[in-house]
């Protein structure tokens, strides 16, 4: 797979680098990143709440993924 050259990259929880897009969460309107070879693998907001954020108890704050995959 050929890397995009714009893209930002992160670990994830095991160490390995990926590239990232930023997504909004359909639930609360909240970005998060997911990785672009992997779209299960996601980077989330935690506790940092965006003026648009809906939930601020919505699953993706109480308990973010950083880097792991969201069962």
């Amino acid at each position: 797979m050929t890397k995009v050259l714009n893209l930002a990259e992160k670990q994830d929880s095991e160490g390995v680098w990926h590239q990232v897009r930023q997504d909004v969460c359909h639930w609360c309107g909240c970005n998060y990143l997911l990785a672009d070879d992997d779209h299960d693998l996601v980077w989330e907001p935690g506790a940092h709440h965006e003026g648009r954020c809906s939930d601020e108890l919505c699953e993706c704050h109480e308990q973010p993924a950083v880097g792991t995959r969201r069962d």
